[in-house]
């Protein structure tokens, strides 16, 4: 799956996905230039591609941490507390804290309440702009997108909106999806007004003792480092970033554009220059 500009291939859903590859056989031997010739591009960027997938060549390794379900909630809980995992232990004595506090704590795995939804979308916009990141979902194919996601109900794939009260008060909500077993962490949100409480901690201990229940060995957290990821994950996906190419024009004139780029980036000629060019990105834009 892909996204043909002109040759140009990017992943389909861009920045909205969190694993992309070849979907065939495991062990599959991969033969890039001739994949890419046949789909028309002259090459492919990723930056979320299974490490086994990897074309030879220089790339970034990183890694998509996750909490390994296969032996049940229990023993993987069981497993980060012997681990030393000190967010872990801490959460059941703030649940107790919100309990008397706001109300009692009710985690629902997955709803089609439509306000639980537009909640996930909202407040992930507001965090979006508040860290200075694009907004997700200020395109119209974004929130059509997930709104997809969020409606499918298949054996092998569906969509899921996982909800947390205190009370009557929604404290914290997910946007996720889940095959047979694997269950995605895709758009977490939480109401900064609680946040003494983690709900959006709390949340993740619910959909994982869900998750296991359903019979799924995987909670895959997706790339990122997030200090929340590093404190539940007990295992990893390992992933590759950069770029495949078959030889042609538009590959050449994309390897000197960026080799002209981190040139730039280095050179000592312009780093007096980089105060003033940070400075004038902070000025608003003309009219």
């Amino acid at each position: 799956p892909h996204q043909n500009r002109n040759g140009r291939g990017s992943p389909a859903g861009g920045g909205l996905s969190d694993h992309h590859g070849v979907i065939c056989a495991a062990g599959m031997r991969i033969d890039w230039p001739e994949l890419l010739r046949a789909t028309g591009l002259s090459y492919w960027r990723f930056d979320h591609l299974p490490a086994s997938q990897a074309p030879d060549g220089p790339m970034h390794l990183s890694e998509s941490p996750g909490l390994d379900l296969s032996r049940g909630f229990e023993a993987w809980k069981a497993g980060r507390l012997a681990a030393g995992a000190r967010r872990l232990a801490e959460l059941d004595r703030k649940a107790r804290k919100m309990g008397r506090e706001v109300g009692p704590m009710r985690s629902e795995p997955h709803v089609r309440d439509r306000a639980v939804f537009e909640t996930v979308l909202r407040l992930k916009s507001e965090q979006c702009r508040r860290t200075g990141v694009p907004d997700f979902f200020a395109l119209g194919w974004t929130r059509e997108l997930v709104e997809r996601i969020w409606q499918a109900e298949h054996p092998d794939f569906a969509g899921r909106l996982s909800a947390l009260y205190a009370g009557e008060t929604l404290v914290a909500a997910h946007l996720g999806m889940r095959s047979r077993e694997v269950w995605h962490w895709w758009f977490p949100v939480y109401d900064h007004a609680h946040g003494r409480h983690s709900p959006g901690a709390q949340l993740l201990m619910g959909v994982a003792e869900a998750a296991a229940i359903q019979g799924h060995r995987l909670l895959d957290l997706g790339k990122g480092e997030d200090a929340y990821k590093h404190s539940f994950a007990d295992c990893s996906l390992p992933l590759a970033e950069g770029w495949v190419s078959r030889p042609s024009l538009l590959t050449a004139i994309e390897g000197a554009r960026g080799a002209s780029t981190r040139w730039l980036r280095g050179s000592p000629l312009l780093r007096p220059l980089k105060p003033l060019v940070r400075k004038m990105r902070g000025l608003p834009a003309a009219g």
